[in-house]
């Protein structure tokens, strides 16, 4: 990616985090002198802290369990039938050690929900990252979430169930406040081709809900794959954007030949 592409995308995407947070940033630095027994210039790491080390590791692999058998409860049953006993009996443990990491149903939900997205994002981002120019990016990203939701169609489906059925302790309904930023992120980069000056004349708020209600509704239809593979569908529906751009589908900014 070029220097003008990176600070699109580095524009573009920064509403969402994609660097991890470096892990332990806010842990005591080790004691610096060995106890009775270690080796000199050793950092300790005093049994306490080291109990709670592996106390935290356990806790995390039993977490991802739970969010597994979840995505499984979720698939099988769907939101409205999903309950904690169905996601334990899933797990093969008790409910009531699920009850002792997520109390409630929607605080185990929105955990999953949060992490799913943040999945799909950061797939998405990968490869959108690798464009060179901004209509090579929006072409990327139509086709990484196609193929998102096929490579992780458990996931999807799981993440999409939860979206589409579900609601939070106030009775919203979860589409209407988990989502934004995949929108957002089309936005930009709709922008960024209108700047070197495709889709003239188009409100991008429209196109990116046009678009994302063109991957959504192929990803949602059971049957959508009896009618037309994703791959072709995805060629497709590049095809009609490509046209809407006023430029070459070869990821230029010269006319369409008509």
């Amino acid at each position: 990616m070029n220097s003008e592409n990176q600070e699109n995308f580095e524009e573009m995407s920064q509403s969402v985090d994609l660097n991890n947070k470096a892990v332990g940033a806010n842990k005591s630095t080790a004691r610096r002198f060995a106890p009775p027994g270690e080796s000199p210039g050793r950092h300790f790491v005093p049994p306490g802290e080291r109990r709670a080390s592996q106390n935290s590791i356990i806790a995390d692999l039993r977490k991802e369990q739970i969010l597994d058998a979840a995505i499984l409860t979720l698939n099988d049953v769907g939101y409205l039938s999903a309950s904690l006993a169905k996601i334990a009996k899933q797990a093969d443990i008790s409910a009531a050690l699920i009850s002792y990491y997520f109390p409630t149903k929607n605080e185990l939900i929105e955990k999953l929900l949060r992490v799913l997205l943040q999945k799909q994002e950061d797939y998405v981002h990968e490869k959108v990252a690798k464009a060179q120019t901004p209509l090579e990016m929006l072409y990327i990203y139509i086709r990484a979430y196609l193929t998102y939701s096929e490579e992780f169609k458990r996931e999807n489906d799981a993440m999409m169930e939860i979206i589409y059925n579900g609601r939070d302790e106030n009775k919203i309904p979860y589409y209407k406040t988990f989502g934004t930023d995949e929108t957002d992120l089309l936005e930009r980069i709709i922008e960024a081709v209108q700047r070197k000056g495709g889709f003239p004349e188009t409100n991008p708020a429209f196109l990116a809900i046009m678009i994302n209600g063109a991957v959504r509704g192929y990803t949602m239809n059971p049957n959508a794959d009896e009618k037309q593979d994703y791959e072709t569908y995805c060629d497709e529906l590049i095809e009609t954007i490509s046209k809407l751009s006023g430029f070459s589908k070869k990821y230029t900014y010269e006319p369409m030949i008509q």
